[in-house]
């Protein structure tokens, strides 16, 4: 029997998708997330939440290890990824996923589920339900089942999950080259700490200071983004940016 192989993070996407599935009674399925090591604190545990009810849905939850974690390709790499140049979902994500991917179903006849969704992202406005053979995923076959429900709908799925809804992006990386001003805002003094510090072993910041009005590091960019009186206001569109780069097979920020 094929099994079904959910990639997520444990964010509201991810949780939403899980909710789906547990209500067309579908099986087995395995659960996969990835811990980057550059995941917030209070992340692990959403992560934990999230693995106990993958369990209590009857699914197999599975936690894969990045080779290196972020911090330890920045300092091989000697400088940081960007918008620009994604570098990371590829070593972080794709590489020990498309390994396990081949232990596990080395004919190819999983289905791989991601939570993505047309009303989530302009960039992915004309998704399809299926991917016959995604390359991304070793030619395997790739659904989206949520593709063409609303945020209403995708809220309602993580309320009947009895999940809090976040409405940000999952925090397996923090910060990500893809902040918010919100997610700057959101981030806990131990992630400012360890940024600075690798900031600091490197010689160069994480955030282009272009970008931040010349603000370099990012206590800097926290200053200056305080200074523009930014509300924390919680948005719906953000996987834009992680559709638009190489973290979008992946699940990033999801």
């Amino acid at each position: 029997m094929s099994m079904f192989i959910v990639i997520g993070n444990y964010g509201d996407e991810t949780i939403a998708v899980m909710q789906w599935i547990k209500q067309q009674g579908l099986a087995p399925v395995t659960v996969v997330s990835i811990d980057t090591g550059w995941a917030a604190p209070c992340w692990q545990t959403r992560v934990a939440a999230g693995e106990a009810f993958a369990k209590r849905c009857g699914f197999t939850p599975v936690r894969l290890q990045a080779k290196l974690n972020f911090a330890d390709l920045v300092r091989e790499r000697q400088h940081f990824p960007n918008q620009k140049y994604q570098w990371c979902p590829g070593f972080l994500k794709g590489l020990p996923l498309l390994q396990w991917l081949d232990d596990v179903d080395p004919s190819c006849e999983a289905t791989i589920v991601l939570s993505k969704r047309r009303a989530a992202s302009r960039a992915q406005a004309n998704l399809p339900e299926y991917i016959a053979e995604s390359e991304h995923h070793g030619q395997r076959r790739v659904w989206h089942p949520l593709y063409d429900i609303d945020n209403a709908a995708r809220d309602a799925l993580v309320t009947a999950a009895k999940f809090p809804l976040l409405h940000h992006r999952s925090l397996e990386c923090d910060p990500c080259i893809h902040n918010s001003d919100a997610d700057f805002l959101r981030m806990e003094p131990h992630s400012i700490a360890k940024i600075k510090s690798l900031e600091t072993e490197v010689g160069e910041p994480m955030f282009v200071p272009a970008n931040y009005a010349g603000a370099k590091g990012i206590v800097a960019v926290i200053e200056y983004i305080k200074q523009r009186q930014t509300k924390l206001n919680s948005s719906d569109n953000y996987q834009e940016l992680f559709d638009k780069g190489c973290g979008s097979p992946f699940g990033c920020g999801q």
